[in-house]
């Protein structure tokens, strides 16, 4: 009996030894090991963020602090923020130019040295929208120049060309596997001069008059990238107010394939409004401009939006900031919430936190 329990004990003694090895025996002698389960982690969502700033200009007051200073002094305060960005887009009201003679009977006319081009390429400008109303304020020799002075710093642009197939084409910016699409066009023109044409350097624009060529020209983008960002120049100035007209293009343009609508024009910040879960920023208020009697016109924002490979609006954070003596800065505590409760007031039915 002593022997019989004792044959037991060690019986079990073997196979439990057998067992913590992490080996078992089959039938025919072989010894196999035994795999661990791997759980497969889900595939990280690739995503980018686009950052969009309204109008800039380099004429005037803003060339002089930025004299005085030094070119980079506008962007001390965005810069840092738009460094971490993917992509950067923002709106050049002005030509870039040391020729040309400014319009005739033309209220306000600017023109920028092409120096201050290095200073957007060095804080991550991607591409600007040349579609507004004063990028041939001096004419079309400084507005082939904006072009030439653009490509030499290597900073895309869009809604303008040397002639209008050039206008209409935009252009793409890859990042991250995305290929991100962007279109510019502009509601508010001068005199239909400024137009480009067949063989004729020009802009290109949004009117009702416009909108089968607007429509035709995105949709043709769309097949192009995996998001499409439109930037339009549109508004009335001086007022928060959204007027139907420009609601109107603006979901004319998501219907037609847009992902995002970045607007300016008013010299002021509008509300935001999420139409088919695409994002319209109807005008996000000047950049680098100059110092306006008008409060409301010295603040600003910066939208950044997360979005994804299929178009998808992952996030949208905005940087709202106050401009002095043609710098543009970041608010911060009290002062940001409170610009950021007032934004959501304005805010056509979305909450920003």
């Amino acid at each position: 009996m002593k022997r019989l329990l004792m044959a037991l004990y060690l019986l079990m003694f073997i196979i439990i030894l057998v067992s913590c090895t992490g080996f078992t025996e089959v039938d025919h002698g072989e010894v196999l090991q035994l795999e661990e389960t791997k759980v497969e982690e889900p595939d990280e969502i690739n995503s980018i963020t686009i950052s969009m700033v309204g109008d800039m200009l380099f004429y005037g007051t803003v060339d002089s602090y930025m004299k005085k200073y030094g070119d980079g002094y506008v962007l001390e305060g965005y810069g840092p923020l738009m460094r971490e960005s993917d992509i950067v887009l923002g709106n050049l009201e002005t030509s870039i130019s040391y020729r040309g003679e400014p319009m005739k009977d033309k209220q306000y006319t600017f023109r920028g040295r092409p120096e201050v081009l290095k200073v957007l390429k060095e804080s991550n400008f991607h591409a600007v929208s040349i579609a507004n109303n004063h990028v041939l304020d001096f004419g079309i020799e400084a507005f082939l120049d904006t072009l030439d002075n653009l490509e030499k710093y290597e900073i895309l642009y869009a809604g303008g060309g040397r002639n209008r197939e050039e206008a209409e084409k935009g252009t793409i910016i890859e990042k991250n596997g995305i290929k991100v699409g962007f279109l510019a066009f502009t509601k508010v023109v001068p005199v239909v001069d400024w137009y480009a044409g067949k063989n004729k350097p020009g802009i290109i624009g949004a009117y009702k008059v416009h909108e089968q060529e607007v429509v035709r020209t995105i949709q043709e983008m769309r097949e192009n990238c995996h998001v499409l960002v439109v930037s339009v120049h549109w508004g009335q100035e001086g007022t928060t107010t959204i007027r139907d007209e420009e609601r109107y293009i603006g979901h004319s343009m998501i219907d037609a394939g847009a992902d995002i609508v970045m607007g300016h024009h008013p010299h002021v910040v509008q509300g935001i409004e999420i139409y088919k879960d695409k994002p319209i920023f109807y005008s996000l208020g000047n950049f680098i401009f100059t110092t306006s009697k008008m409060d409301i016109s010295n603040k600003t924002i910066m939208a950044n939006v997360r979005v994804d490979q299929e178009g998808n609006v992952l996030d949208i954070h905005v940087v709202p900031g106050t401009i002095v003596n043609g710098k543009p800065t970041p608010m911060e505590g009290i002062e940001r919430d409170n610009f950021i409760k007032y934004l959501n007031g304005l805010n056509v039915n979305y909450v920003l936190h």
